[in-house]
């Protein structure tokens, strides 16, 4: 009997696979910590559905088998790619902040996270924890992609200067906050969807003016967001929802951006 591919929604229990190629029909052995999440903490017995997702848009419907550690494929679905790549370079905050940054983030469609010291960066992380921080890191991601619906979880690295990071910014719309900024970000925004965007986020004392210009001279444009501050673990998710509003996942309508600048649609 044929089985068909389930809506998308938030209901549905999703879980991280890595290399997921097993077709529908076929039979899978589930990651240990799926296994577990699975049996021992949702308490679910056999037949129970649920999906595993790769990260490489590879996307299965499944159902949980009688012993618990393994699942059959019942289809396969497919896997979009968010609309807009935007990627957050974030100066590191203080305490648990970034988790916070790397969750949210995720479920806003950022595709990248770039990660740097800046001038008044008051966290530094130790040559010898890089590897484990990047590892927590990237669990987190992959935990928030499986609460959202995110299949293609955003890739994660640290860089210890900021010249490196701004270097290794690849969007063609670059966009920088800065409190000392004059320009508002609806003056900036193009009235056609960029290839992707770079966005860059200053730490809990913001950036100076030598890192404004060093910004500059890598193409990022300086933005205000009005009159408020806002806190470095808020301003990079409140630009991530305008942009997916005009350009990404929130608003598919290429109208949108045009009508910030006024411009016919007709």
């Amino acid at each position: 009997m044929a089985v068909s591919a389930p809506e998308q929604n938030s209901s549905v229990r999703r879980f991280f696979q890595p290399d997921l190629k097993v077709e529908a029909g076929g039979r899978l052995e589930l990651a240990p910590e799926t296994s577990h999440h699975l049996t021992r903490v949702l308490r679910l017995g056999a037949g129970a559905p649920f999906e595993l997702f790769d990260g490489q848009g590879r996307r299965r419907h499944c159902q949980l088998e009688a012993d618990g550690r393994h699942a059959k494929v019942l289809a396969c679905l497919p896997g979009e790619k968010p609309q807009l790549p935007i990627e957050l370079i974030q100066a590191l905050p203080k305490g648990e902040k970034l988790e916070l940054i790397l969750q949210k983030g995720t479920e806003l469609g950022a595709s990248r996270f770039i990660l740097s010291t800046s001038e008044r960066t008051v966290t530094r992380i130790a040559p010898e924890k890089v590897v484990a921080r990047l590892d927590r890191w990237q669990k987190i991601i992959q935990q928030a992609c499986q609460q959202c619906g995110q299949m293609f979880p955003p890739s994660v690295e640290l860089h210890p200067q900021l010249k490196e990071a701004l270097t290794a910014a690849t969007g063609s719309l670059k966009l920088m906050l800065w409190e000392k900024a004059t320009t508002p970000l609806n003056q900036l925004l193009p009235g056609y969807p960029p290839t992707a965007i770079s966005l860059l986020v200053g730490p809990e004392g913001g950036f100076s003016a030598a890192e404004a210009q060093a910004a500059q001279e890598q193409g990022f444009l300086l933005v205000r967001l009005g009159s408020r501050i806002l806190r470095t673990e808020t301003a990079g998710l409140a630009i991530l929802s305008i942009l997916q509003y005009v350009y990404g996942d929130f608003c598919p309508d290429p109208g949108v951006a045009a009508q910030l600048h006024g411009e016919d649609q007709s």
